[in-house]
């Protein structure tokens, strides 16, 4: 993003680039792990509200998620209403997303809403990736997700800062459990050109996938791999949260190809495999 934002640069990365660039890289570098990415037609968004669904698939349960991707601008805003839809069937892109994820009848998946927002490290606050010379690398933060029920509730979104309260990175499912304020966390990881390096992070806020008071919920609005996993407790009636059934996946990752349903890109991402990451 920062690169594509330079003055000198005439052309930048649209919302459907990053996104389709992302999710093949997704499954490039996890195709051993069971990551499956559907391509369907376009011109779905309008209907759904969603670029694309994200299922993260757990050995007892699976979080069931319906994306819309946003990147900030060059001035560094960040447009979240926007209108889709036809006279006299006008929407608010975001209503028709949350609408569109409840089940409209028994059996069928209540997906939960969720935003995905594209920026560069310099407009970010809260969510910052530290500096470092090698063999530091920065940890990323240039996706975070959010709940979309929590971005309807703000009044006021200018920038990216506006949402950094409610939104985590997405790769939350698989980083260390406790992040915490001025906090530096550092892993060693291998770089695309077979090099090893440390990823590093420090200054993020204290959003970790820690659970409330219930000793269930997450306090972030999305589940670890552990309780995805059935290793710690998790609220069942969790927005987007199923038993996991891979006849049910399969069925739903088909559907398109089955029944005419229209739905947008597709991934599946199993965990069952990951590690527990708890101390």
């Amino acid at each position: 993003m920062a690169f594509a934002h330079a003055n000198d640069g005439k052309i930048s990365y649209g919302e459907e680039t990053v996104t389709e660039t992302n999710l093949l890289e997704i499954l490039r570098w996890h195709s051993d792990r069971g990551t499956q990415l559907t391509a369907i037609s376009k011109g779905q968004e309008a209907k759904i509200g969603a670029d694309w669904e994200w299922v993260v698939v757990g050995r007892k349960y699976s979080l069931f998620m319906r994306v819309q991707a946003k990147r900030t601008k060059k001035n560094n805003s960040l447009t979240i209403k926007h209108k889709v839809g036809k006279a006299p069937n006008i929407q608010e892109q975001i209503d028709v997303l949350i609408n569109n994820c409840p089940a409209t009848k028994p059996g069928e998946i209540t997906w939960k809403p969720v935003y995905c927002f594209y920026s560069k490290n310099s407009e970010r606050k809260l969510w910052k990736s530290a500096e470092g010379k090698a063999p530091w690398r920065p940890y990323e933060y240039g996706c975070l997700i959010a709940d979309a029920t929590n971005i309807k509730k703000k009044t006021s979104i200018k920038t990216i800062q506006d949402v950094e309260d409610v939104s985590v990175p997405w790769h939350i499912f698989f980083a260390p459990i406790g992040f915490k304020t001025r906090y530096l966390f550092a892993e060693w990881a291998e770089g695309s050109d077979g090099t090893l390096g440390f990823l590093m992070s420090e200054g993020v806020m204290a959003v970790s996938p820690d659970l409330a008071d219930d000793g269930k919920s997450p306090t972030n609005g999305f589940p670890t791999i552990e309780q995805l996993n059935g290793e710690m407790a998790i609220d069942k009636d969790t927005v987007g949260i199923r038993e996991t059934d891979p006849e049910e996946l399969e069925r739903v990752r088909t559907r398109d190809r089955r029944d005419g349903v229209d739905a947008p890109r597709f991934l599946i991402l199993d965990v069952k495999d990951e590690p527990s990451r708890r101390r």
